[in-house]
């Protein structure tokens, strides 16, 4: 079966997200203070001493995750163990894996709006980023592309 366009725009979105989650990371990591991008005051809204790990999670989670999310779509290989953790979805490892990908990114997204508000401009573009990513796995087209694998 081949891969259906609608594919390719789901995979821009992911990289989309993985290079914003590696800038984030790096500047979080290597600044834990928040001051090099503007961030200090905000750290005082938040629940942690510093951005060390908010940074660590944008790294694995915002960043990692759907590199190889993306690499799971496109190659669709067959990975025993995370078809048999993600088997609560009748459909391939990476599909489900997108989606619940999509839903950790706007939780991410409230607990920030929670703690400092949605005013910078990189939160509106993550939120459209991710409910894209939230979104484009059910267009039929793409969702008929990963069933009963």
């Amino acid at each position: 079966m081949k891969k259906p366009y609608s594919l390719w725009i789901l995979v821009f979105f992911l990289v989309f997200l993985a290079l914003g989650g590696f800038v984030g990371a790096y500047y979080f990591l290597t600044d834990p203070s928040g001051a090099s991008i503007g961030m200090e005051k905000e750290l005082a809204l938040l629940p942690v001493p510093d951005y060390t790990l908010p940074g660590i999670f944008l790294l694995l989670v915002m960043t990692i995750t759907p590199l190889f999310l993306t690499f799971g779509l496109i190659a669709k290989p067959n990975i025993p163990s995370l078809q048999t953790l993600l088997r609560f979805a009748p459909y391939h490892w990476s599909w489900t894996g997108t989606v619940l990908l999509g839903i950790i990114l706007m939780l991410w997204l409230a607990v920030e709006a929670y703690f400092i508000g949605i005013t910078a401009p990189i939160q509106y573009i993550t939120a459209i980023n991710g409910l894209l990513i939230l979104v484009l796995p059910f267009l039929p087209a793409i969702k008929n592309y990963y069933t009963g694998q």
